[in-house]
């Protein structure tokens, strides 16, 4: 009985000696496979981080460090809403500063509105606040234009040292968290393919972090 016990405890530790460097291998490429996709999600995401800087660069957008607006205004719209920056949280907002006697907005409005118009079902909204004018001014050059994104009054100036605008138009980029990402001062084409690539590839996004 002695011996045949023993060839069985033989007989085990050789099965044991054999299937170990499977269990160890099989171990080793869970391990691998478990640890893959964060590699993946680190190149992703600085990937994605590449493209943004290149896409600002194209466009001539100062790339802005995820900074929080320096205030959450509330301003009236053309048709006497009272409307507040928070209210967009969740979108790409388009935040432009301007005038009408100002030859650098009208130049580039048309080209926000057709902006405005391939993006506004998206998550993007564009959002313009006039500086010190009267609302009849600013409804007639919306007319003229044919302007349809969303107009809000500053008849104060109150924005202008907070948001430090010292030159118009000045256009700021918010992400979906309602950070600040970019800035960008004078006119832009903004209907043009690289800032189509540039709102879409923010949209695209998930938290639009960069």
């Amino acid at each position: 009985m002695h011996f045949k016990k023993r060839k069985e405890l033989m007989k085990k530790k050789i099965w044991i000696i054999i299937l170990l460097p499977f269990v160890i291998t099989l171990i080793t490429l869970r391990i691998i496979s478990y640890d893959k996709p964060k590699s993946n999600l680190s190149g992703d995401k600085n990937a994605y981080s590449l493209e943004i800087d290149r896409l600002f660069r194209d466009m001539g957008v100062l790339k802005v460090p995820h900074i929080a607006p320096p205030v959450d205004f509330s301003l009236l719209d053309l048709n006497g809403n009272k409307v507040s920056l928070s209210d967009f949280k969740g979108k790409i907002v388009f935040l432009n500063f301007w005038t009408t006697w100002c030859p650098g907005c009208r130049i580039e409005m048309p080209a926000m509105e057709k902006l405005h118009k391939r993006l506004k079902d998206k998550d993007f909204a564009m959002i313009s606040i006039n500086i010190q004018e009267p609302v009849s001014v600013i409804k007639k050059l919306f007319k003229d234009y044919r302007l349809t994104f969303t107009a809000l009054l500053d008849s104060k100036g109150e924005l202008s040292d907070p948001f430090g605008i010292r030159a118009i138009p000045t256009t700021f980029i918010l992400n979906k968290d309602g950070g600040m990402i970019g800035k960008a001062l004078g006119p832009r084409e903004w209907d043009n393919k690289k800032s189509i690539a540039l709102f879409e590839r923010l949209m695209d996004e998930s938290d639009s972090r960069v």
